[in-house]
This record gives C-alpha cells, structure tokens and sequence, in this order.
C-alpha cells in the first residue's frame, strides 16, 4: 500500500465529512491559482501543514519526504524559468557572458519565478490535503455528488488501480533482481534497472490483459457501475 494511500485511510480526519475537507482544500487551491502574492503562498502552505500534521496526525518525516519529492522536479523547472539569455544585458541583474550571448536574472523572470514557485508549492500543499485526508472510495463519492462525469470518475479508478499495479509488479522485479546481487555495482545496477523497466512494461500489460477477461467475464459493457 502507498504510503499516502495509508494515511488517507488511517488520519485522524478520515471521520470528517468528505464533502467538507474537499471543498476546504480547492477553496485554498483556488485562491492559490487566482492570487501573486507571495505572502498569501506562504500563509496558505504553512496553514494546510499545520492541519496536515497536527490535526490530521500525519507524520512530520513523512510528510516533509513527501513535499521534497515533486519539490525537486519543480525546482528543475523554475531554475528554467529563472535564467534568460539575450544578447542584449540592459535588462539583466546578474549575468555572465559566453560567446555572444548573455545568461543571467532579469527582474522580470525573478518575479515570475518566484511566484510560480510558491504558487505551486501552496496548491502542492492543498493536494496533499486532500490525498492524506480523503480514501479514494470517499473521493469518488464526493466526485459522483459534484456531478463529474462518468468517465473522468471511471478514469480515476482505472489510473488508482494501475498505479498499484505497477508498483507492486516494479517491487517484485527489484526485489528478484537485488537478490541476485542485480544492484552490487553501478554497472549491473544500470543493466538491472533497463531489465526492470522492459520486464515491468510487458508484465503490466499481462495484468491489463487479466483484468480485461475478467471485466467481460463479468459482461463489462463500457461502464463502471460506481
């Protein structure tokens, strides 16, 4: 089991009405998406985490793991944003020079990066809410009283299911793999992920393949009764 899928169905909050922790959190996503002030950002992700952590009873070590994982991806992406390069260095507070081109900060992209930054991390905060707070069969009863439509409902459940899938057929690969000593060194270590990676896919379609009998086995015709 994931560990957010855990806490989803052993949090402190998971008692709480569904409905109410859903519209809660997209209040705050949404005025996340619709305001630049930093200040707002930061007020909103220290106050999810305070209710994330101590009223929700979620573990600091983890939860902090948890923010670090898609924080290091969006830390990729706003180094990008951060850095322009023009030929022209009016415009840039900090800048180096290679051949004809200058590489630097502008005031503009520092702006932007900023409050890309942490307009992200805040609706990171609210999604985390929701994930840590909300088991997924309670997630589907709230979409269902939204009125979503079927197949964005549907979807939800087949990618849930997929992702669990996919883990548990990487881990016994790996766990296979590691115990053949796959993983002593960097070399085998890179031949050894390569086979994971070609194993998992045709093993996940196996599974795909399994559940599709089963679905028409049970006269699966198109849509889930949810």
């Amino acid at each position: 089991m994931l560990i957010i899928d855990k806490y989803a169905y052993s949090n402190a909050l998971k008692d709480y009405n569904p409905m109410a922790k859903f519209y809660f959190a997209m209040s705050f996503l949404i005025l996340s998406l619709l305001n630049k002030n930093i200040y707002t950002f930061v007020s909103i992700i220290l106050f999810m985490s305070v209710i994330i952590v101590f009223f929700a009873k979620i573990n600091f070590k983890h939860y902090i793991k948890m923010i670090l994982i898609p924080l290091s991806f969006l830390t990729i992406s706003i180094i990008a944003i951060l850095f322009s390069v023009s030929k022209d260095s009016k415009d840039f507070l900090h800048y180096i020079q290679v051949l004809n081109l200058n590489i630097g900060i502008t005031s503009y992209s520092l702006d932007t990066s900023k409050v890309l930054f942490f307009r992200a991390l805040s609706c990171l905060t609210c999604a985390y809410f929701i994930a840590l707070t909300i088991p997924i069969n309670q997630l589907i009863l709230v979409f269902k009283k939204i009125k979503l439509p079927n197949v964005f409902i549907e979807m939800v459940v087949l990618i849930y299911r997929f992702i669990f899938i996919f883990l548990e057929e990487a881990q016994e690969i790996y766990v296979a793999q590691d115990m053949r000593f796959g993983y002593i060194s960097i070399k085998k270590s890179y031949k050894s992920l390569s086979m994971l990676i070609s194993s998992l896919f045709v093993r996940v379609m196996l599974r795909y393949k399994d559940m599709t009998i089963s679905l028409d086995s049970k006269l699966y015709n198109g849509e889930f009764y949810i």
